[in-house]
């Protein structure tokens, strides 16, 4: 179910890291934990149809497996306070590498990496890590596991490829959870030690570079693990970073959430709310003969200061867990320069899980609706061969923008949508072995060929936890 940090009622404020020299008892010692998954999918997923005739299809049956080795560490010092850090080895890592502004960039192998304390007044971690709101999050609950509507194993998408990153309201119905677009960003997290059942977390982040917007032109940041820049979603710095490049600075977290039981219903609440500060490039490049800043010109398109807003809540009882959640999101994007309209998506879901021996059985369900202020436009041609890919034409100018010859880049207003519906069941065969099955119903709308897919598929799955 959910990917969830048990922090208990302790952990560390940085001041009693240096408040006494103590030695600890024993050095650290290392463990290996970590999980694999792995799905077989029958189904279908809806292809893209180009303006041009040509279009690009789907199979309709899929092995997707993902998994990650952890290297754990900790010791306990004399003063009581526990030391200790995790790192995170990708088990399924396929993708190739990638060349981007000449510089080429080796495949990922880490993906979290950070140190950790914690103590009788509270805990800290510094390093990739997905941040204090993320881990303390409670919403709808799901036995689907890798699925789910808290922050699905993103390889498990099961959507239409060219309408998933067209359509600005598709992110969130399967990543309920504040924050999800920049999860191991370098950062530090404290939380405080839990008291009367409610408990705070709070994380600050020195630089984010996360591609947005790419869609109406914008050039969000350097591509993904470029040299020298650091910033990125996944465990990486870099000595010296740089600020006028189109990234998010300083971007502060906070959550709560609060955990009791009342006879015989338990109770999980959760609220979060966090900003990140938009630094614009203004910088001259030739290769594109122009400037790079956070806005288009043409459509009007532009990035601002990214903000979120996230709350859950749970109720337990006799085997049963009903959840629901709600998340604004205004996807570090500002309101048009022209139609004035904001880009922001509101999503909402619920669901009910019951748990009964070995055996979890889920159904839910999530609904996400983005405003489109910036309109979209259509996809043109699909092309097959070295990748599979589908191509929207982009305006030449604002009036072409605005008009109606979509083959020549008019955009599309209206509603963006994006929903899902899914059961599933687990089953332990063992401790750390369970089976799953279920499925799962996807349905991306909207005025554009570029953000309108269905898809469903029967799954069948293993999980494995070490």
């Amino acid at each position: 179910m959910m990917k969830k940090l048990l922090l208990g009622s302790t952990a560390l404020a940085v001041g009693g890291l240096v408040a006494a020299p103590a030695m600890a008892a024993d050095p650290i010692k290392m463990g290996v934990g970590g999980y694999y998954q792995f799905y077989a999918l029958a189904g279908a997923i809806e292809g893209t149809y180009a303006l041009n005739g040509t279009s690009v299809q789907y199979n309709g049956i899929q092995f997707i497996q993902e998994g990650e080795i952890h290297f754990i560490g900790q010791t306990k010092l004399d003063n009581g306070t526990s030391i200790g850090l995790r790192v995170e080895l990708e088990a399924w890592n396929p993708a190739a590498a990638t060349t981007i502004g000449g510089v080429t960039n080796a495949t990922r192998q880490i993906d979290e990496a950070y140190l950790f304390a914690f103590g009788d007044w509270g805990r800290v971690e510094l390093g990739g890590k997905d941040d204090a709101p993320y881990i303390m999050y409670y919403g709808t609950p799901s036995a689907l596991l890798g699925f789910g509507f808290v922050q699905h194993n993103t390889s498990f998408s099961w959507t239409n490829p060219t309408a998933n990153a067209n359509n600005a309201a598709a992110f969130h119905i399967s990543a309920m959870t504040l924050d999800a677009q920049y999860q191991d960003v370098n950062r530090i997290n404290y939380y405080t030690p839990r008291f009367a059942g409610l408990q705070v977390g709070i994380s600050y982040t020195p630089k984010m570079n996360i591609g947005t917007g790419s869609m109406w032109g914008l050039q969000p940041g350097p591509g993904a693990n470029t040299a020298g820049v650091c910033g990125f979603n996944d465990a990486t710095t870099a000595n010296g970073c740089p600020t006028n490049d189109n990234s998010w600075f300083n971007a502060v977290a906070i959550g709560a959430n609060y955990l009791n039981k009342f006879g015989v219903v338990s109770v999980a609440a959760y609220v979060g709310y966090s900003y990140a500060g938009f630094t614009p490039s203004n910088n001259y490049t030739p290769q594109t003969s122009g400037l790079i800043t956070g806005a288009n010109l043409i459509n009007g398109a532009n990035l601002t200061n990214w903000k979120q807003f996230a709350a859950g809540l749970q109720f337990s009882a006799y085997g049963f867990t009903v959840g629901g959640s709600y998340i604004w999101d205004n996807n570090g994007l500002g309101a048009n320069y022209y139609t004035g309209q904001n880009n922001d998506t509101n999503a909402f879901s619920a669901g009910m899980m019951y748990e009964t021996g070995p055996w979890q059985f889920s159904v839910g369900g999530t609904i996400s609706t983005n405003n489109n202020g910036n309109g979209i436009g259509s996809v043109v041609n699909c092309a097959q061969g070295t990748t599979s890919s589908c191509s929207i034409q982009q305006a030449a100018s604002s009036s072409v923008y605005f008009g109606n010859n979509t083959a020549a880049g008019a955009a599309r207003f209206g509603t963006v949508t994006a929903s899902k519906i899914e059961v599933g069941a687990n089953y332990a065969l063992g401790p750390g072995i369970k089976m799953m099955g279920g499925a799962i119903f996807n349905t991306l709308s909207g005025p554009s060929n570029a953000v309108a897919g269905q898809s469903w598929a029967a799954l069948l799955g293993m999980d494995f936890r070490f």
